[in-house]
């Protein structure tokens, strides 16, 4: 995709996706940009960097920041490590996106809402994994519950691994990112260099070669 010339209404911003370790939060990524950025494997906590991913729009530029999941027992100097690399990504973001399970809430789900709770950023929950509840009248219940935890500013159904809904979220997202001109030149996708990208891709085939 490529950005139009900004004009006074152009809006341009970060957008830190947020949530506890595999919910789908790379796959999500990679499905609101249209390109494969950040690895995806079964195991919990694949991302350990934080990952971005630049989608031009017409009227928008969104920078999708992809986090290591965060969890609250996190004894490790590694989980202790890559929360303190959410964090900070969350902290400088302009919209907080938690990502959640469709129909599943957990005490990792309510750390990450807090951690997002002490900035001042407008809020936006992606229920991911939709697919896998039938019928779909079933999440309605679910979805209440998310509106009465918080202020949200939108709660949007998706389903990252069939990029169901994306735009939606796309677009709810971008309406609420400040006014500004691009930060990134047109078609630039990542900050991230080639040695990076391909050390992360040896990483995702070792890890789903071990998985088997």
């Amino acid at each position: 995709m490529s950005a139009a010339a900004p004009t006074p209404q152009f809006r341009c911003g970060y957008a830190a996706l947020v949530g506890r370790p595999n919910v789908g939060k790379s796959t999500l990524l990679n499905a609101l940009v249209g390109h494969k950025l950040s690895i995806v494997t079964p195991r919990p906590q694949t991302t350990r960097h934080r990952i971005l991913g630049v989608l031009s729009l017409p009227q928008a530029q969104i920078a999708f920041v992809d986090t290591p999941g965060l969890h609250a027992h996190a004894s490790r100097a590694l989980n202790k490590a890559m929360n303190r690399t959410a964090t900070a990504a969350l902290e400088a973001a302009d919209v907080a996106v938690l990502v959640v399970e469709a129909s599943k809430w957990l005490p990792d789900d309510e750390l990450a809402l807090a951690r997002i709770a002490r900035t001042a950023h407008p809020v936006i929950v992606a229920v991911n994994k939709i697919d896998r509840v039938r019928p779909r009248e079933r999440l309605l219940p679910y979805l209440g519950e998310l509106a009465a935890r918080h202020a949200f500013l939108a709660i949007v159904p998706v389903c990252a691994l069939k990029a169901d809904n994306i735009e939606a979220l796309r677009d709810a997202i971008a309406a609420h990112l400040p006014l500004s001109p691009a930060l990134f030149p047109d078609g630039e996708l990542t900050d991230r260099g080639l040695p990076f990208r391909i050390a992360e891709t040896i990483r995702e085939k070792l890890t789903l070669e071990l998985n088997q």
